[in-house]
């Protein structure tokens, strides 16, 4: 009997080329992966809900495997978390519906992005946070924010050439912090390549003058990327959660 395995795991995506494996660099799909198989003996293939990019962190990234091999759910967390690197680590394994997919069976996924808006950043910040060193007017991000909510062609928000560029962004929000830090929570249905980051920069040029906090309709029906802000450092950005319907 094959069963299907459903993994949440957290990682620190500082010296990682991303989630999926690549003959550039170390990626957390590799390490998953040599994991496992240190574990049950035999090679598996592992898929992600989200193929988070180099440098990237997250809390609630779902992955999933296949294998025809009885296990302990809790004994097979401990396993992993005593050979995995120790910038990744596995929060919870659990049986999957056989029909259970990380990506196709996703209904939403939340990011966080943090800033540093401080003249000088903490250090213990830098790794995780884009350092904003001009004074941000949170106001006119907050007001530009509620103009990306709903269904739109965020072509405009994407670095990758795509006729499938509608999403609907269900929440984004803006929230000041302790040591002069910034969090961005946004949460849509699904994510272009790049489109939280590119969103992050757009938001953070209007705080800061360089462009008008009612632009961000113009700049969506432009469907140019050229319009929008640059793309946030990767470092700042965070997957959260990922959500799916109740069984």
């Amino acid at each position: 009997m094959t069963h299907n395995i459903q993994i949440i795991l957290a990682y620190d995506g500082t010296r990682f080329f991303g989630w999926q494996k690549t003959s550039t660099g170390p990626s957390i799909q590799e390490e998953l992966e040599k994991a496992i198989a240190r574990i049950l003996g035999v090679p598996v293939n592992t898929e992600a809900a989200s193929r988070t990019d180099r440098g990237v962190h997250a809390q609630g990234q779902v992955v999933h495997f296949r294998t025809d091999q009885i296990i302990d759910p809790q004994k097979f967390k401990r396993g992993l978390n005593a050979v995995l690197p120790q910038e990744i680590s596995v929060q919870s394994v659990e049986f999957a519906q056989p029909s259970f997919h990380p990506t196709l069976s996703a209904c939403s996924k939340e990011y966080f992005y943090w800033i540093s808006n401080s003249p000088v950043q903490l250090p213990i910040h830098r790794l995780y946070s884009w350092h904003v060193y001009l004074p941000l007017n949170l106001a006119a991000m907050q007001t530009a924010a509620c103009d990306f909510l709903g269904t739109h062609d965020f072509s405009a928000f994407t670095n990758e050439r795509t006729d499938d560029t509608i999403r609907t962004v269900q929440s984004l929000s803006i929230h000041p912090m302790e040591d002069q830090r910034i969090l961005i929570k946004i949460r849509a249905d699904r994510f272009l390549y790049k489109m939280v980051r590119n969103i992050v920069g757009t938001l953070v040029y209007i705080g800061c003058g360089k462009l008008e906090k009612d632009s961000v309709p113009q700049i969506l029906a432009s469907r140019m990327r050229k319009n929008a802000g640059i793309a946030a450092p990767a470092h700042g950005l965070f997957l959260i959660e990922v959500f799916y319907a109740p069984h």
